[in-house]
């Protein structure tokens, strides 16, 4: 049986809904590419449990805001992450404990407690004050995973000492997605942030470090290709074209690299390159071992 699939859990979700979700670099804005994001992950969740439960806060706007209570419904998610406004900066931290609190004071104490931020805008807080509030994260029994996207060479160093203090066992993910023509969500769903951490190799295989388990260009991705073939197909067919497309542009780059004397062009060749090389990973982890 699919492990994954008896993992009983909590999950709140923590959206930027900062000024800077109008930027159009994740088609078609920054507000648009979560929300799709965020469709995706409350139906993971409760789809791999029925009995699991997701919230949903805003960190932005006239201060953190939960929309939505934790719930077993998620057409309710849907609907009410639709009306979010877009303005002013985004609390991260209070954000956390915001979303830790409504875990703590879940009903049922048998599920096990999840926060999964997106960061689509500059990280106001000192990284030492990450790392404090990661340690009572993890100190709670509270996974995190966190998605950074936007301005994710800015905020990278805060947010990898951010993981590697709630990080216990690997329960925790950070998954970085420059901008580009991939979509956001396509990339969170060959993540280990979808995959689950109970496929160890699926894990590791989502972070560039291995093959997943199982066979075939489904391995370690919750996707059983019997019980969906049509999903599976469609799956396979965004994965080849994804794969394809990052060939060309590492091939592009290359040339671009070779063919230019040193200054701007070959910089911008090897900043060409260095984006695809990330989703390259993530894709043939999709794909298998």
């Amino acid at each position: 049986p699919d492990l994954r699939s008896m993992v009983l859990e909590a999950s709140f979700l923590c959206i930027d809904n900062s000024d800077y979700m109008r930027n159009g670099d994740h088609a078609p804005s920054r507000m648009e590419a979560q929300l799709d994001a965020v469709n995706l992950l409350s139906g993971a969740k409760t789809q791999s449990n029925p009995e699991n439960v997701v919230g949903l806060l805003s960190t932005a706007g006239r201060g953190v805001e939960v929309q939505v209570a934790l719930t077993g419904d998620v057409g309710q998610v849907l609907s009410l992450s639709h009306g979010i406004k877009i303005g002013g900066n985004a609390n991260l931290s209070a954000g956390i404990q915001v979303a830790q609190l409504s875990l703590k004071h879940r009903q049922n104490k048998n599920q096990r407690q999840r926060i999964i931020v997106f960061v689509g805008s500059p990280v106001q807080e000192e990284e030492a004050a990450l790392v404090k509030l990661g340690k009572k994260l993890k100190k709670n029994s509270v996974a995190m995973d966190i998605i950074n996207f936007g301005e994710e060479a800015e905020n990278a160093a805060k947010l990898e000492a951010l993981l590697n203090a709630v990080n216990s066992d690997d329960n925790s993910h950070l998954v970085t997605v420059p901008p580009g023509p991939h979509v956001l969500s396509d990339i969170l769903l060959s993540s280990p942030i979808v995959q689950g951490e109970d496929g160890a190799g699926a894990a590791m295989a989502g972070m560039g470090g291995g093959g997943g388990e199982g066979a075939g260009d489904f391995a370690g991705l919750a996707v059983d290709p019997n019980m969906d073939p049509e999903f599976a197909w469609a799956l396979r067919v965004s994965m080849e074209e994804e794969r394809a497309r990052q060939e060309a542009a590492a091939k592009a780059a290359e040339e671009a690299g070779a063919g230019s004397a040193e200054g701007a062009a070959a910089s911008s060749g090897e900043g060409a390159a260095a984006a695809p090389a990330s989703d390259a990973e993530m894709a043939e982890a999709a794909g298998g071992a």
